[in-house]
C-alpha cells in the first residue's frame, strides 16, 4: 500500500512539474507573441510604411508562435524526451536539436517526432517560403533588405517600450527549474 501510495505521488507530482513547464513555455511564447503585436501597433501609429513592410512578418512571428505552443502541447503528451526541462524557459522546445540517423543523415528531432502530425507539417510547409524571405532575407533586393531592416529596427524599439518585454527577456536566461522546482 506504501509503496502504491508513493507511486501515485510521484506520478502527480511529475504530472504537475510537466504541467508547470508546459504553462511556463506557453506564458513566455504568447507574451512574445503580445509584445510584438502591441509594438505593431505603436508602429503603425508612427509610421505606416514601416507597418505595411513589417506587418507580413509579425503575422509570420505569430503564427510560428502558435506551432511552437503547439508542438509543446504536443511533445509533452507523446514524446517528452525531446523536450528540454533544464535550460532556459525560451529553450523547451528546442529549436534546433538534430539526430543522427542509421543511414548517416541528420534530421532535427522535433521533425522526426512530430513527422506524423498533419498540422505540423501543413504549418511548416505553408510558413516556410515566408521564414526564407524574413529570417534569412532571400528573395529580397539590396533596397528591400533595407527597408525590411530599418522597419524591423523600429519594431525591436518599440517592444522595448512594452511592460511585458522585461519577463520575455528573462525567459531566455531563466531556467525552468528556478520557475518549476523539482520535487525530490
Amino acid at each position: 500500500m506504501k509503496r502504491l501510495a508513493f507511486s501515485l505521488c510521484f506520478l502527480l507530482s511529475s504530472g504537475v512539474q510537466a504541467s508547470c513547464h508546459l504553462e511556463e513555455y506557453e506564458r513566455f511564447i504568447n507574451t512574445q507573441s503580445l509584445v510584438m503585436l502591441e509594438a505593431s501597433v505603436k508602429l503603425f501609429e508612427e509610421d505606416k510604411e514601416k507597418f505595411k513592410i513589417i506587418k507580413p512578418f509579425v503575422k509570420l512571428e505569430v503564427r510560428n508562435n502558435k506551432l511552437k505552443v503547439y508542438v509543446a502541447k504536443k511533445l509533452s503528451e507523446k514524446e517528452s524526451t525531446v523536450l528540454n526541462f533544464e535550460g532556459p524557459i525560451a529553450n523547451y522546445v528546442p529549436s534546433v536539436s538534430v539526430q543522427i540517423m542509421p543511414d548517416g543523415s541528420i534530421r532535427d528531432k522535433v521533425d522526426l517526432a512530430m513527422s506524423d502530425d498533419v498540422f505540423y507539417r501543413t504549418e511548416k510547409t505553408a510558413m516556410e517560403p515566408l521564414q526564407s524571405l524574413y529570417m534569412f532575407n532571400e528573395g529580397m533586393n539590396a533596397a528591400e533588405k533595407r527597408k525590411f531592416t530599418r522597419a524591423r529596427n523600429s519594431l525591436s524599439k518599440h517592444m522595448e517600450t512594452i511592460e511585458q518585454f522585461s519577463y520575455m527577456k528573462r525567459a531566455f536566461t531563466m531556467r525552468l527549474e528556478n520557475v518549476c522546482p523539482v520535487n525530490s
